[in-house]
């Protein structure tokens, strides 16, 4: 019982620390590059795959389409990536960095939202479909299943 408790102590001091890491990452962001946290991670994963479609993208961000989407517009309004139509399917639409897009996600970190979903890619499966469940159970213990989060210290 007492190694339980031990347990379950470092297992709420661990995602506090995960969770200030990328609070703190978050605000660095701001305020050295004008970026949210999920504006870097996209512009980070444009740099390192050129082209990408809204589902591509959306897919390496592990986000719904319409994030991306509303993400994209804010990106494109500040001049930092741009959309265009696909080469071989024009109804497809392609973003790219600009070029100031591109010298911005050369001079930034990694994101930090990034190197989570890395960390759990670089896992075994069977250790990622136990963490899965682990958290699909504190999920509903916290009654947060009907909660839409879709990056970690977005804009709302």
């Amino acid at each position: 019982m007492k190694q339980k408790r031990a347990d379950t102590a470092e297992i709420v001091q661990g995602l506090r620390r995960i969770v200030k890491a990328l609070q703190t990452y978050s605000q660095d962001v701001r305020n050295a590059y004008g970026l949210t946290g999920p504006q870097l991670w996209a512009l980070k994963t444009l740099q390192a795959h050129g082209h990408m479609s809204a589902g591509r993208l959306a897919a390496a961000l592990a986000v719904h389409q319409s994030s991306v989407s509303l993400l994209i517009d804010r990106l494109e309004k500040r001049g930092l990536v741009r959309r265009s139509r696909g080469q071989d399917d024009h109804r497809v639409v392609e973003m790219e960095l600009t070029k100031r897009g591109a010298a911005l996600a050369a001079d930034a970190p990694e994101a930090a939202q990034g190197r989570l979903l890395h960390a759990l890619e670089a896992m075994p499966p069977r250790q990622v479909r136990s963490i899965r469940r682990a958290v699909d159970r504190l999920v509903q213990a916290m009654e947060a299943t009907d909660v839409n989060a879709r990056f970690f210290f977005a804009e709302a």
